[in-house]
Parts: structure tokens; sequence; C-alpha cells
């Protein structure tokens, strides 16, 4: 059995070449610029109603998955660290973010960010929990700090029914290699472990562009 190797693709443009990692970077911003404008034009309640069948299975196996798990819970890590950006500056405008309700800033964070409404007293999320979106009401609430990190925001996510099915900890600590950020989710244990490898990586996509952002407008 033979392999075919992907073919050695190169660009010139205007006489100017590009490698296909150039071409795929320009493809990934034209992707996000696709994406935010559908968003736009869709709106909340056009999002809400086109994933409706799929936010309601996500309810139905979350809703068994839970009571298999008996109150028990699972926890994955994710931590990033960034130079050039202190804790105060990143979480003054992360923090402003929500409390402005600025969807375009929450949306453009992961392409599978549906929906994100913080202009309650939760944040309403649609958002791609393992294979699919998950719609869940977030609350943030004080937590101690601790010396390794002296700020600790904590939440959890609930359903429609009041359902607790996520917990969050965001940590945040200055440090000589920059800010440090350690993120964790717990899902029920039951879950499929899919729901937390693939949030590991959510959180690296969505806290990495919110970093971006937020130094760009420092």
């Amino acid at each position: 059995m033979t392999t075919t190797s992907p073919p050695a693709v190169h660009t010139d443009i205007d006489g100017t070449g590009h490698d296909r990692a150039a071409v795929l970077a320009w493809e990934l911003d034209r992707s996000r610029a696709a994406l935010r404008l559908l968003k736009q034009r869709l709106g909340d309640d056009r999002v809400r109603d086109l994933l409706a069948p799929d936010t309601a299975a996500a309810d139905a196996a979350m809703a068994g998955w839970l009571d298999a798990s008996g109150g028990r819970w699972r926890a994955a890590v994710t931590e990033l660290t960034a130079t050039g950006l202190d804790a105060g500056t990143f979480l003054a405008w992360w923090q402003g973010r929500l409390h402005d309700g600025d969807r375009a800033a929450l949306l453009a964070a992961n392409p599978e960010h549906y929906l994100a409404d913080s202009t309650g007293g939760t944040v309403e999320i649609i958002e791609t929990v393992g294979a699919g979106p998950l719609r869940f009401h977030l609350r943030f609430h004080p937590t101690p700090a601790t010396p390794e990190y002296p700020v600790r925001i904590g939440g959890t996510g609930h359903l429609a029914d009041g359902s607790e099915v996520l917990r969050v900890m965001h940590e945040f600590a200055d440090s000589p290699r920059g800010l440090r950020i350690r993120l964790t989710v717990e899902f029920p244990a039951a879950t499929p472990a899919e729901l937390s490898t693939g949030h590991q990586w959510h959180f690296a996509c969505e806290f990495a562009n919110w970093l971006e952002a937020a130094a760009a407008a420092a």
C-alpha cells in the first residue's frame, strides 16, 4: 500500500513568495472574520433557536452523566504564561468585557463560542463542550487567595433547570517569567474524558486570544 504525501505548495503574489504556513495564517484570520460577521448578523435569539436541538440533547446527556456520577467530580487543568502583561492589566480588561457585556470580545476568543450574554447576574453561555454545544449559566463568586495565586475566581455552571454541571477556578499571579494563569474545570465524573480534554484546549485557545486582545488594548 502506497501513501501519498501532501503536495508542497508555494505561492507567489506580486513577486513575493509565501509558504503554506503564511496562507494558512491568512485563512485563519479570514475564518475568524467570517465567523464574527455571521454571529453578529444572527444575534443571540436566533443562535438560541438555531442550536436548540443541540442544547436539548446536551441537557439530556449531562443529566444522565450527573446522575451516574453520584456527586463525584473530575478536574482538568490548563496553565498559561504570558510576557509583557501583568495580572492587574489583564483582569481589568477581561472583567471589563464581562461587565460591559462586550459580546464581540467574548465571542471572538474561540470559534466555538456561540453565545455569551453577561448582561445579567450570570453569564449565559452556549459553547462546545465535548461533541456539541451546551447551554449553561455561569455564576462567578469570590474565592480566597493563596500565597501562590493572589487572585482566584471560582464559578459554577448550571443548566436551565438549575442542575450544576461544571465548576471552574481561574487563578492569576505575576512572576519573573510573566503573568501566570491556572485554569481548572471540573465535570461530573461520569462524563466522557473528551469533555475534560476538549475544555483544556478550549481554555488554551480563548485565554491566549484574550491575552493578546488585552495587550493590544493596554
